[in-house]
């Protein structure tokens, strides 16, 4: 009798460890490929990672919006199936750490000390392994993408950008007369005068302090500088062709935009040639490729996906698919 009641003890303990295995294993969140799969804790490890990287998608992850869940398990999902695919080169970890790099750089900008930048990490629940991990298969991604993109396509694609001044960089100064709180005559006559004090010597910096409309550049005299991170393609028509064609150092007739009159002053101008953005060329047209995989074919690798009930608070709208693509930069060949 003392045999089987220990046997029948041995029996009980066996079945409450196989309950208490049972209740730690969750079902996957998602499965994909030829049996790969993503756990419950590796999705929401990632979002982690998601939040840390960009707090705008983070909050929308916090308030348990559907999409936006959704959105982020499909990128992860292909994140893992396209970095697996390429090979880790030592130009893809250079990028990597470029990227991270720069991460680190926007971080301490913020944050202003290393002891602050170290507790973001800490309050995100994330490590810096981590997020260099995130940038590694970005780039791979990237370099994956850029694949047999014809060098016609990429010429084709620097032409077009560069007569929509993509690929112009100057320097310009300039005084916006807006029209939202005065008449199109006042601004006019106003914008006229101004030119007239310009051109008889004033000092454009100076008048444009105390005249323009720009909040964005009246601390610094009127002056933008147009690069790669503030494209003088991405302005307005008619100041973006002023800013292209004027004489330099020439004081501007008044230029009507729907943000009132401008006065300009082009004082340096280049243009990028080809293979100086062939890189940048690349990379845009490999995250047109990758986002027409995300859009048209990732659906068809997924079997499986189920994101935890308890994580969805709230419907809302898909968010946009590039702004969960950080600052990627395509390998060397």
């Amino acid at each position: 009798m003392r045999i089987n009641k220990n046997y029948g003890l041995l029996v009980l303990i066996f079945v409450l460890v196989l309950l208490i295995i049972a209740g730690q294993i969750r079902p996957a969140v998602a499965e994909y490929g030829n049996g790969e799969e993503i756990s419950e804790s590796e999705y929401k490890k990632y979002i982690q990672l998601v939040k840390a990287i960009d707090p705008a998608t983070g909050a929308a992850l916090e308030a348990g919006d559907k999409e936006a869940l959704t959105y982020i398990l499909h990128f992860q999902i292909m994140n893992r199936y396209i970095a697996n695919q390429v090979k880790e080169t030592d130009e893809i970890k250079k990028e990597a750490e470029k990227s991270f790099s720069q991460f680190e750089t926007a971080l301490k900008q913020q944050f202003g000390t290393e002891k602050n930048t170290e507790q973001y990490y800490a309050d995100n629940h994330v490590t810096k392994d981590a997020v260099k991990a995130f940038f590694l298969d970005q780039v791979k991604m990237i370099s994956y993408f850029s694949k047999d993109i014809p060098d016609d396509k990429k010429k084709k694609e620097y032409e077009e950008g560069k007569k929509q001044g993509f690929f112009t960089q100057a320097d310009v100064r300039h005084i916006l007369i807006s029209t939202e709180e005065r008449s199109k005559e006042e601004a006019r006559k106003t914008t006229e005068s101004l030119v007239k004090q310009l051109r008889s010597g004033a000092d454009f910096a100076k008048l444009a302090k105390e005249n323009t409309d720009d909040t964005g550049s009246a601390e610094t005299g009127g002056l933008y500088q147009y690069n790669e991170a503030q494209p003088l393609g991405q302005t307005v028509e008619a100041y973006r062709d002023a800013a292209m064609t004027l004489p330099l150092n020439e004081i501007s007739e008044p230029i009507e935009t729907e943000y009132g009159y401008h006065i300009m002053r082009v004082e340096k101008r280049s243009e990028q040639t080809y293979d100086e953005v062939k890189k940048q060329i690349e990379r845009a047209l490999a995250l047109e490729k990758e986002n027409d995989f995300f859009n048209s074919k990732l659906q068809k690798i997924i079997t499986k996906e189920n994101i935890p009930a308890s994580m969805i608070k709230k419907q809302s709208q898909q968010p946009n698919s590039e702004q969960f693509i950080p600052n990627q930069t395509v390998p060397d060949e």
